[in-house]
Formats: structure tokens, sequence, C-alpha cells
């Protein structure tokens, strides 16, 4: 049988521990801070009319507010399209 101390017993437990949780806390730091990048098919418009936020697809030129169904075509909120 291995003779070891109580001391060295307890001081290689605590060492075995705090390295366990420190490459625990090292792993979910990682993968916490890695770039998500999230591409939207929608994005928010505002209706020119009534002032209504509304999500429409990115692909149509020309929307309908949900609200007051009237068309919108060019938006301020929105980047111009070229």
């Amino acid at each position: 049988m291995i003779d070891i101390s109580t001391a060295t017993a307890t001081t290689l437990y605590l060492c075995l521990t705090i390295g366990f949780l420190l490459v625990v806390w090292l792993m979910e730091h990682y993968s916490s801070t890695k770039k998500k990048i999230i591409l939207a098919k929608e994005e928010l418009l505002v209706c020119e009319f009534c002032h209504f936020a509304y999500l429409a697809d990115r692909s149509k030129q020309v929307t309908q507010c949900p609200q007051c169904l009237s068309y919108n075509k060019d938006n301020l909120y929105k980047p111009k399209r070229k």
C-alpha cells in the first residue's frame, strides 16, 4: 500500500479539483467567445404611412404593411438597393 500523509492527500485532492475546474472553465469560456453569425431571411421594416414595424422578406422590393395594408416601396430604415 502507498503511504502518504493526510496533508499530502489533501493537497493532491485540492490541486486535482482546482485543475479540473480550471479546465472546465477554459472550455466554457472558449466555446462562448466564438463568433456566431446567423443570417436572417427577413428584415425589420417600418411602414411609411402608419409607422408600424414589421418583418418582411429581404428579396422583395415592394412590401405590404400587415396593419394598414399599404404598399411600401422605399423604406427609410432599409438600405437602398442598387
